[in-house]
């Protein structure tokens, strides 16, 4: 079988008149720009662009990442955000601490500390008073029999309230210089205390509360009352049941334990 292809007499003719023909001419104006583009040396490149759909994988990467990303720093600023732990500082007296209900020897200071967390419920049963300390913010003085839920301290940029109570006993507390801006509200049994930065106590007795500032300024509001001031060197009042509160000097036997508990700590709250 032949399968080379033989013209007839008509594609015979056809080749010939293609092979006889003169080539084409360029047109005078692309001839004299294509020359001088050659001469000056700025014949530009062409050549074409195609946009090609981003992959939806490298757009799900990205997304991803960000979202990381986003994750970490939310984790760091929550970190640098958390105020110092509670720590018990060491008491010479002997004695347990109730926490949640559970009896702690208040001799160990360390291991009592690994048990505090903010909103546990303490009670503490000691012929002797016993510090709590968050390095920098609070200071807080349980005296014995004292029952009260403990504080989470401010934190360093937001979550700069804490919450605390006292049902019965004395807590007195002084603030560090990392207190300022923050605020601390103490309710007991008969108003609402509002602590923005001073030494005082709180004494929730079975006829009503007392506060007495040593130092700063708190607000004490009775439950169905309205709110007071309480200036240094003075105590506010509040009877059981009561709607008024009623202003005086501070008692003698606080003014030496509140000093004692400022200067003694000094050190640990500056």
């Amino acid at each position: 079988m032949n399968d080379e292809f033989k013209a007839g007499p008509e594609e015979a003719m056809v080749l010939e008149r293609i092979r006889s023909a003169a080539p084409p001419r360029a047109d005078s104006a692309f001839r004299e720009k294509l020359k001088l583009e050659f001469v000056s040396g700025e014949i530009p490149e062409r050549h074409a662009v195609i946009s090609l759909p981003e992959p939806k994988r490298a757009h799900r990467v990205r997304w991803i990442a960000a979202m990381a990303a986003a994750a970490s720093i939310t984790i760091v600023a929550l970190a640098l955000n958390q105020a110092p732990r509670w720590v018990v500082m060491p008491s010479a007296g002997s004695g347990i601490l109730l926490v949640n209900g559970i009896p702690h020897s208040i001799e160990d200071a360390a291991a009592l500390s690994r048990h505090l967390r903010p909103g546990a419920r303490l009670v503490l049963q000691s012929a002797q008073d016993l510090d709590l300390v968050s390095s920098g913010l609070l200071a807080m003085q349980l005296a014995p029999g004292t029952e009260a839920v403990l504080p989470a301290p401010p934190g360093r940029w937001f979550g700069r309230v804490g919450r605390a109570s006292v049902s019965r006993g004395h807590l007195r507390l002084t603030t560090g210089h990392r207190f300022d801006g923050s605020r601390l509200s103490i309710t007991t049994p008969d108003a609402t205390v509002q602590v923005t930065g001073t030494t005082l106590a709180v004494i929730a007795e079975e006829n009503g509360t007392c506060v007495c500032v040593l130092e700063g300024t708190a607000h004490v509001r009775p439950h169905k009352g309205s709110m007071t001031p309480v200036t240094p060197g003075t105590r506010c009042e509040v009877a059981r049941g009561e709607r008024e509160s009623h202003s005086g000097e501070i008692r003698v036997a606080e003014r030496p334990k509140l000093l004692d508990l400022r200067d003694r700590l000094k050190s640990v709250m500056d």
